[in-house]
């Protein structure tokens, strides 16, 4: 089933440099070093879960808020009582990534908010009807954080939101949402929200390396199943180490799937591991031969 070609550029390199102690030990090395940088305790527990909590909180109001004819441009008032603005933050990104309203861009808001002198959170109707019509957009989005703790335990968070309509000086909008999520390390939430806070080209290069190496720490097995010279078995072998290369991907993604950038990624992981392990499993079978 392997068939490959010494004269290919990729078993020059595996022979010469992949193999070689020094450059397993150097592999596993940063491995382990990475893989403790985004996986190891930090200290930073609650700040996890409160990014998480507010991500998710958040992205339910924003598919939540109503889509009517004439209203176009949008700005999200800074909610009462979050005081780190982590709330408003999430908000503001989740309804700019579902694109149903054209939000002001936030450095512009800003500074025409403190020119206006409105940085204070706003809760009342009549001052968020204000706020659009001195800003000039079509709607705004308010409300309050009547609850927004986090120990490491876990997290709570209880948000009231209303959306005012700057023509008509009416809410549009209304509705409390309320949820809880476990600080316990064995949870999901806690998984993504540790993930999703790394970074994605650190991630990339843990996934990299980790598929380079399982073949390479694992080559008494390959040469074992492809000495019985049965395609099945070559076939099942291949599938399976590409199998654990993308679900380890998918693990570093926090089993969560949230833009078609992440699904590209996922893809792209899949055709390269196959790629890989298929190459090193040629260059296993015909050094055999």
């Amino acid at each position: 089933m392997f068939v490959g070609r010494f004269s290919d550029p990729f078993y020059l390199i595996a022979g010469r440099l992949l193999f070689k102690p020094i450059v397993m030990i150097a592999l596993f090395l940063g491995f382990a070093f990475e893989g403790y940088r985004v996986l190891g305790p930090d200290g930073n527990d609650v700040g996890y879960m409160r990014h998480r909590l507010a991500d998710s909180v958040c992205t339910e109001a924003a598919k939540d808020l109503p889509q009517r004819q004439g209203l176009q441009s949008l700005a999200v008032l800074d909610l009462s009582g979050d005081a780190t603005g982590v709330v408003s933050a999430a908000l503001r990104s989740r309804i700019e990534a579902l694109g149903t309203y054209r939000l002001l861009d936030e450095s512009f808001f800003r500074k025409l908010m403190k020119q206006l002198g409105k940085n204070a959170p706003v809760v009342r109707l009549e001052d968020a009807v204000d706020a659009a019509r001195k800003i000039g957009v079509d709607a705004v989005v308010f409300g309050e954080l009547p609850q927004f703790s986090a120990t490491e335990d876990g997290a709570e968070l209880r948000l009231e939101l209303r959306m005012a309509e700057r023509d008509s000086g009416k809410a549009i909008f209304a509705r409390a949402y309320g949820r809880a999520i476990g600080g316990s390390r064995i949870t999901g939430a806690y998984w993504r929200a540790r993930l999703a806070d790394s970074s994605r080209g650190r991630r990339i290069f843990i996934w990299a390396l980790f598929t380079l190496l399982l073949p390479l720490i694992t080559i008494h097995l390959i040469r074992g199943l492809t000495s019985t010279d049965s395609n099945l078995i070559n076939m099942g072998m291949l599938l399976g180490y590409t199998l654990i290369d993308t679900l380890f991907a998918f693990f570093l993604t926090g089993f969560w799937i949230p833009t078609l950038w992440t699904a590209a990624i996922l893809l792209i992981a899949l055709g390269a591991s196959g790629y890989y392990n298929y190459s090193i499993m040629s260059f296993v079978e015909e050094m055999r031969h």
